[in-house]
């Protein structure tokens, strides 16, 4: 009889601990948004939070898009003919909430930021890109890291997002998953 009150006391401090435990998992990832994957925007959704964003800028290029994020419902990430990057926020109903525009200032560069690239190089290297993927979206297209040739974000129909390398003359040169 001993034998079976220790078991059952046992588990029931074990129970009590790993709902203890679960519940402070719980708190701590609510506390802190951060911890949530960035899920992209796709289809209709896309389209109209990238039309208001644009709107509300007066043109750019979206290269980022994100829902629930912290100051709204759908973030898109604009960057600017002049390369300056401004996050716009949206509600629900695609109404602009407000825009926080990169620290570094038109034109500047911080030490970590990479070089977005604009115009028809852009194209050429989104075009070869998605290509490469095999469909998708091109968020992002910057300066490889050699300067020599191109690094392009794809963002898959699926949500996921692959890392596309070219060269200088937009020859495909590796194609990577991204976690990013």
């Amino acid at each position: 009889m001993k034998n079976s009150t220790r078991w059952i006391i046992g588990g029931g401090a074990t129970v009590a601990l790993l709902a203890g435990g679960g519940g402070v998992a719980l708190a701590v990832n609510a506390d802190n948004g951060d911890d949530r994957p960035d899920v992209a925007l796709t289809g209709d959704v896309l389209e109209q939070a990238s039309e208001a964003a644009l709107a509300h800028l007066d043109g750019g290029q979206v290269t980022d898009t994100e829902v629930g994020d912290e100051e709204g419902q759908y973030e898109v990430e604009v960057t600017l003919e002049d390369g300056t990057e401004v996050d716009v926020h949206l509600d629900e109903d695609f109404t602009v909430l407000g825009d926080e525009r990169d620290d570094d200032g038109a034109g500047e560069e911080s030490d970590d930021a990479d070089e977005q690239v604009a115009g028809p190089d852009r194209d050429l290297a989104a075009a070869a890109a998605t290509e490469a993927a095999g469909g998708g979206t091109a968020t992002e297209v910057e300066i490889a890291d050699e300067a020599t040739g191109y690094e392009v974000e794809v963002r898959l129909d699926d949500g996921t997002f692959v890392e596309v390398t070219l060269d200088g003359d937009f020859t495909v040169t590796a194609v990577e998953n991204d976690d990013d």
